[in-house]
């Protein structure tokens, strides 16, 4: 079968293109600036990446993505997936509809409690018509102590000591990062406080695991199990407060609806967005 080359060469021609526009930079607007809705992606947002320098003192981190629809059509947005519980966008009632000509704002809120250097997480828009993907950045200064990253003599001495009681997490110095973070939080934000402090950590031990592969076929008994109860001979802490750990049975019950419902949902959406952003051609 022949080819005709003038189509060849447009096919080429637009794979090339599809694959330098998924491999452009993004740009970081200043989370203090404005600026006018220029940037089209399904929507037209004013940024689709904002970035926050934290002043000391700061926990709770917040943008807002401003957005028109411009396209002459109704926009469903369906919900919104972050790559970290610490990071939550804050929706209406949903399907949100975006009537032609709509103007509105996502509000995100990040909480870096605990957390130090450039941290940088990705909310996922899903909508009928496709995902936008925006990003929200902290740079946070080594400023206090409890933003200090720990050592790795200090990681092996919370190890040793995690040996001896899986409990002394919730105990003296260990609570400012694994207590004072998870008071009054629920659900996804609880997840990032409580379980991906430890299981989303770059520097997590080789033992511990990354949740999110073992999230699909879990149910409801399995997670209440881990996070309530844990199991003996191991290292994984009981986190309910009747077994000597942090959470009540309102959080308990919030995270383990969020690791059942979310959680599975949240991976499938991480794959679209890897799949989405390969290049056409290499």
């Amino acid at each position: 079968m022949k080819i005709n080359p003038t189509i060849l060469i447009l096919m080429l021609g637009s794979l090339c293109q599809s694959a330098i526009g998924h491999s452009e930079a993004v740009k970081f607007l200043p989370n203090s600036e404005r600026r006018e809705l220029a940037i089209e992606n399904i929507l037209t947002w004013d940024a689709v990446a904002k970035a926050h320098d934290a002043k000391p003192g700061e926990q709770d981190i917040g943008f807002e993505f401003r957005f028109q629809n411009k396209t002459g059509g109704q926009i469903r947005i369906k919900r919104a997936d972050s790559s970290c519980g610490c990071t939550v966008a804050r929706l209406p009632n949903l399907p949100w509809i975006i009537t032609a000509g709509q103007k509105g704002g996502i509000p995100v809120t990040m909480d870096i409690r605990g957390k130090s250097g450039v941290i940088t997480k990705t909310i996922t828009i899903v909508t009928d018509k496709g995902i936008i993907p925006l990003k929200a950045r902290v740079t946070i200064g080594n400023t206090s102590k409890t933003l200090t990253k720990r050592s790795k003599e200090e990681r092996a001495a919370n190890l040793r000591a995690a040996a001896q009681n899986r409990q002394a997490i919730f105990q003296g110095k260990c609570a400012d990062c694994h207590v004072k973070p998870t008071v009054g939080k629920l659900g996804k934000q609880l997840y990032a406080t409580a379980c991906g402090i430890c299981h989303e950590s770059k520097n997590r031990a080789p033992f511990v695991p990354d949740l999110r592969p073992l999230a699909n076929g879990k149910d409801k008994q399995y997670w209440q199990q881990w996070t309530a109860q844990s199991k003996p001979n191991t290292l994984m802490p009981a986190f309910a407060k009747e077994h000597g750990g942090s959470l009540d049975e309102k959080q308990i019950k919030t995270l383990v609806a969020y690791l059942v419902r979310i959680f599975p949902r949240e991976l499938k959406t991480r794959r679209a967005i890897t799949q989405r952003n390969k290049p056409a051609l290499k």
